[in-house]
């Protein structure tokens, strides 16, 4: 019967490595009218109607209002593999650093068929994917379908009323196309059909998770009994500018662990090994909620009590029976728990207490249920969370201790007030005094507003650096719970000449505060005001519609810089709090600006050179191997084409240089230290050069010559520079 329904299906998949490359856009192609057998059609069910189009499966969605760069899909997925590394992110945090937290995760939903008998899971990956099956993909995009994004924000382009977060992602995919015709255990779909979101903030108080809210609908005719819902993650944490996705040893060196009180698993970078120090950070996995409750419960604080944790080793069978990969829906091959039972019953507590002992290269599952019969239309929802946290101390990574977990612990916890919203009591209704906006219905995800970020624009110039923003944006934000203007100040952040090289996975959470400045009208914080940074009148830029009435530094106040050295810049708005609810100020996204101070584009009357003359290698500005080092060619035209020679008038290296566009993204120093969270901005009449020769060979020790040509007036200079390794 079987082959009758399937034969007219041509499933067509890209090739891929078994580990390390993608789920690549697998498309489906309907040859003929088909149709597809739910698990309850043996008895007589109607048939659910086939695809018959190609889908647009999509997994370039990456989120980017938050600290957290996760990328969602359209079928059932989470993270890339790290196949797009280091372009695209899989599961990155801090946003920019390349520590990455994730290989990929996906959906698993299992349940009995009533009218089957029969059990079957379906699920979204796994850690049992086949190149030639794609066994353990089971969810599909809807036809020609792709995910949509909206926003809360009213700047946003896709600024939408009815949005959760700042940024949510929202897709649709199924069960119901089949991907392999010759798997007995891969053939048979529950018929369901997935509506996913996701939600993500830029607030610095929510800025480390992203919401995962799954609606999963009964789209066939039978009805499923003991239905499961969780999410299987291969969680890697790895420092990816150490140890490059893929290499060896880089997936086994995970330690972890689970909270029962928090319903929370969690990953960590045991030792580092090959390339030392281990990460220090965090990745959690948390159910936050379902609707309905599963059996037997009525409220969040017993929902720990259906909540099941497994781990086992990747695609292993082999060892203690307990970390044996499960290989089948139902049955128990070689004596291993298959993946039903896996869903329905969590591993031993002895055995979830040795993971964190130990460097492993393992994958996890959180789930729970068994939720009430799900019905022909009938829907269930669960929602989780994806938090990263930092490691609080600095004792060893493979302790574990509470004490390194404490920012994980209370990041969970933000993460779950978050959720909670006006469910104050967690009990999935409305109850006298929860319904905060007077709707009548009971509103998740109701997150204090903090006053919007102002507009910044920034003027880098020779050892100098202005910041310049508006006021309108943020002092005129209403938040939306008290109905008040509330806005209270400004900080201004910057970091340290150095603090990137030294530091660059976590530069952008430790930058130094420079200079707060809040009403003088109030009580709250120190009553500064704002006349020593406000202008006389608003200050405009040519192509540039926006009115900045602030500048920092203060007026008559110099802030000295160094040429050639990358600073960051951030700008936020704070609020007054609410001391009568115990609310403390809260601080809007800080807009971030890196500046590279230096010379402004040359007319001609300047003499064109080179720094540091003479370059002597590993400069405190170099990272350790030959291509993150970097010296400037500074006073250079603003378009102009620079060769360097040797002295024998060998062109070693050229390059063109538009003082409008040019970021440093040509040189390996910048994409490693220059962040993805905003561009390098120059002040114009300086390029880097990373001492690589064009045929991609590191220049030895000796004497240079350079030609710069300007592009618009003909004229040359000429110069040279010592190099001493």
């Amino acid at each position: 019967m079987k082959a009758a329904h399937y034969s007219t299906l041509l499933v067509m998949f890209s090739p891929m490595c078994m580990r390390f490359l993608p789920r690549f856009a697998i498309l489906f192609l309907v040859v003929s009218s088909c149709s597809v057998l739910s698990p309850g059609e043996a008895a007589g069910q109607e048939k659910f109607s086939r695809v018959s189009k190609l889908t647009d499966d999509t997994d370039r969605n990456t989120t980017t209002a938050g600290n957290i760069a996760l990328t969602v899909t359209n079928f059932g997925t989470i993270g890339t593999r790290n196949a797009y590394w280091p372009n695209q992110p899989s599961c990155e945090y801090p946003r920019g650093s390349r520590i990455e937290h994730m290989y990929q995760g996906g959906l698993w939903v299992g349940a009995l068929s009533r009218n089957s008998g029969q059990i079957h899971v379906s699920t979204g990956s796994s850690d049992r994917i086949s190149t030639n099956t794609g066994k353990g993909m089971e969810f599909v995009s809807l036809p020609g379908s792709s995910i949509v994004q909206r926003s809360t924000l009213s700047e946003s382009q896709y600024f939408d009323p009815g949005a959760v977060s700042h940024q949510d992602f929202l897709a649709e995919y199924n069960d119901l196309v089949l991907r392999d015709s010759t798997a007995p255990d891969q053939t048979v779909p529950l018929g369901l059909r997935v509506h996913q979101e996701s939600y993500a903030w830029n607030f610095p108080f929510a800025d480390f998770f992203v919401i995962l809210n799954y609606t999963v609908y009964n789209a066939g005719r039978d009805t499923l009994d003991s239905l499961y819902v969780g999410l299987w993650t291969n969680n890697v944490v790895r420092n990816t500018n150490n140890v490059r996705p893929g290499t060896p040893g880089y997936f086994s060196h995970g330690g972890n662990g689970y909270s029962d009180s928090l319903r929370m698993g969690y990953t960590f970078d045991y030792d580092g090994i090959p390339t030392p120090p281990a990460a220090d950070s965090y990745v959690g996995v948390k159910l936050l909620g379902a609707l309905p409750f599963p059996n037997g419960i009525d409220s969040l604080a017993d929902l720990h009590t259906k909540t099941m944790y497994n781990a086992w080793v990747f695609n292993s069978a082999s060892g203690d029976l307990d970390y044996y990969s499960p290989q089948d829906d139902a049955e128990n091959i070689l004596g291993s728990r298959s993946r039903f039972d896996r869903l329905a019953s969590s591993l031993p507590q002895p055995k979830i207490d040795f993971l964190r002992t130990q460097p492993l290269n393992l994958t996890t599952l959180l789930s729970t249920g068994p939720f009430p019969a799900l019905k022909p239309g009938d829907s269930v929802t669960v929602v989780l969370g994806v938090i990263c946290a930092k490691k609080s101390g600095t004792l060893p990574a493979r302790l574990d201790t509470r004490d390194q977990r404490k920012t994980l612990i209370a990041s969970a916890g933000l993460c779950q007030q978050a959720y909670d919203g006006e469910d104050v009591n967690g009990n999935n209704r409305l109850d006298p005094g929860e319904d905060l906006n007077g709707n009548l219905t009971l509103d998740h995800y109701r997150l204090p507003q903090p006053p919007r970020p102002p507009k910044v624009r920034v003027e880098v110039e020779n050892q100098d650096v202005a910041v310049y923003w508006d006021r309108s944006s943020s002092e005129l934000s209403l938040d939306p719970v008290s109905r008040k203007y509330d806005f209270e100040g400004y900080r201004i952040y910057r970091s340290s000449a150095g603090a990137d090289v030294t530091d660059p996975a976590n530069l952008l959470l430790n930058l130094e505060l420079a200079g707060e400045f809040d009403r003088a009208d109030d009580n709250i914080g120190y009553n500064t005001g704002f006349s020593r940074i406000l202008l006389d009148r608003p200050k405009t830029f040519a192509g540039d519609s926006v009115q900045y009435w602030y500048r920092f530094p203060p007026n008559g106040v110099q802030v000295p810089h160094l040429n050639g050295w990358q600073y960051v810049y951030g700008v936020s708005a704070f609020d007054q709090g609410d001391s009568a609810s115990g609310i403390a100020p809260l601080e809007s996204k800080t807009v971030i600006a890196r500046v590279v101070p230096g010379t402004p584009p040359n007319d001609g009357s300047k003499k064109v050179g080179v720094y540091p003359n003479p370059y002597y290698a590993n400069a405190v500005w170099d990272a350790p191997g030959e291509r993150t080092r970097k010296i400037y060619f500074t006073n250079l035209p603003r378009h102009c084409e620079v060769r360097i020679y040797t002295l024998a008038g060998d062109i070693v290296a050229q390059f063109s240089h538009d003082a409008a566009t040019y970021n440093g993204s040509d040189i390996e120093w910048f994409r490693r230290f220059g962040g993805t969270d905003a561009t390098v901005q120059f002040a114009g009449g300086e390029h880097a050069w990373d001492l690589i020769t064009r045929y991609d060979q590191a220049i030895a020790t000796g004497l240079y010559l350079f030609s710069v040509k300007d592009s618009d007036t003909g004229s040359i200079q000429t110069g040279k520079f010592l190099v001493i390794k």
